[in-house]
């Protein structure tokens, strides 16, 4: 569901950079940490076993197909994205923090 979710934003970014004049190439690379995420956005097989999904998940699969988001794995201990999501030990939240941009 946060693939959804963030798949969404990035069709917007690229959206409104495009209203500015921004012309896209390839595809956007959206990072996510669940390999089962990744594995059903990218197989239209998939969505026929996973009928617990609703329709709207397969947005994100249909935006993979025609090529504006490509799905790629960071493994849970490099999203630095989790200090925005989730309490975090000092140490990570520092590491996420200075990848984010936000250093003192």
């Amino acid at each position: 569901m946060a693939g959804v979710e963030a798949g969404k934003e990035l069709k917007w970014m690229r959206s409104l950079l495009g209203e500015f004049g921004y012309t896209f190439d390839t595809a956007s690379t959206l990072c996510i940490d669940s390999m089962s995420a990744i594995n059903v956005s990218k197989n239209p097989e998939h969505h026929g076993r996973m009928k617990h999904l609703d329709l709207k998940f397969h947005w994100l699969r249909e935006n993979v197909e025609a090529g504006i988001i490509k799905p790629k794995h960071v493994g849970t201990n490099d999203m630095i994205a989790d200090c925005l999501t989730k309490p975090l030990i000092r140490l990570k939240h520092d590491k996420c923090r200075i990848g984010l941009g936000l250093v003192d």
